[in-house]
């Protein structure tokens, strides 16, 4: 069921990007409240038999080898859900570029993630991006180059960019290259702010991103008590469900203090804590190195 769970966040939380019209160089896809509804009456239906969404990751694992990255099993479980959800239909998936004929370089130009067709015969070309970044700003203002990720390995401003001027302007290969594919930003994930200060105005993000807080090590004692849960990155997706049996929930959640020889034992890589009240996830918290986000301890 965890599988589950990480198909309907991907599919039914909020985009990272601002889906109004015009707020961004091309469109960013978000389901209509008609689609969502749809989609969560399927999955209602997907979760009388999970083993079926099981048995697709199986496969993948076996034809492609087994992912630890986030974004790679992000995209296995989109194709799921394009291949047997109720509103879009993959027409293409994966499809590597190559530079073409007679050319004696064939290196590989890029990848298009899905080509799409919704239910009124209107065709997309879809980038996947599930992001998790920390916003760095002080003050009433931010923008995206504010935000880090917490490996401090990329910035969203340059994801985006990526994205915008790279990724989404390839145009598919034959035999779809006959046909007229508008561009769309698949956006899916978490923004952390820091803890203690007032939330930041940033243009160009969704009204309703997902939100989060993030304090450097010395700070932890600030955190409010509860059930509190150490969530590893290969678990970032989904909420936390104390009574799914997954690895990270079959612990009680503990008081923040019996987590502290974890965190000092796994920083100075930035880790993600969960409170859970009332049986479901309450809050996420990204605990980095003091000092962060310059490099070192």
């Amino acid at each position: 069921m965890h599988a589950l769970r990480e198909l309907r966040w991907l599919l039914l939380s909020p985009p990272l990007l601002d889906s109004a019209p015009g707020a961004w160089p091309v469109a960013v896809q978000q389901f209509s409240a008609t689609e969502a509804a749809d989609i969560d009456h399927w999955l209602q239906h997907e979760a009388l038999n999970p083993d079926r969404l099981t048995r697709f990751l199986s496969d993948a694992d076996a034809a492609q080898g087994p992912t630890a990255r986030l974004g790679r099993h992000a995209e296995r479980l989109l194709a799921y859900g394009l291949r047997h959800g109720p509103t879009h239909r993959a027409v293409a998936a994966h499809i590597v570029l190559r530079n073409p004929l007679p050319q004696p370089d064939r290196s590989t130009l890029g990848e298009i993630d899905f080509l799409v067709e919704d239910a009124l015969g209107a065709r997309w070309q879809w980038e996947l991006a599930v992001k998790f970044y920390l916003c760095t700003a002080r003050g009433p203002v931010a923008n995206v180059h504010d935000f880090v990720g917490p490996d401090r390995a990329e910035t969203f401003a340059a994801k985006l960019h990526k994205m915008f001027a790279q990724q989404l302007r390839h145009r598919p290969p034959p035999p779809w290259d006959a046909q007229a594919w508008q561009p769309a930003a698949f956006t899916r994930g978490w923004l952390f702010y820091r803890h203690g200060e007032p939330l930041p105005q940033v243009d160009g993000l969704h009204p309703q991103h997902l939100r989060g807080r993030w304090l450097q090590r010395a700070r932890v004692h600030e955190l409010a008590g509860g059930a509190w849960h150490h969530l590893p990155r290969a678990q970032w997706l989904a909420p936390l469900s104390p009574a799914a049996k997954s690895a990270a929930a079959a612990e009680a959640g503990a008081d923040i203090a019996a987590w502290l020889p974890t965190l000092d034992a796994l920083l100075p890589r930035a880790q993600m804590l969960v409170r859970c009240a009332g049986g479901v996830e309450a809050e996420r918290v990204f605990v980095v190195p003091d000092g962060w986000p310059a490099r070192g301890r």
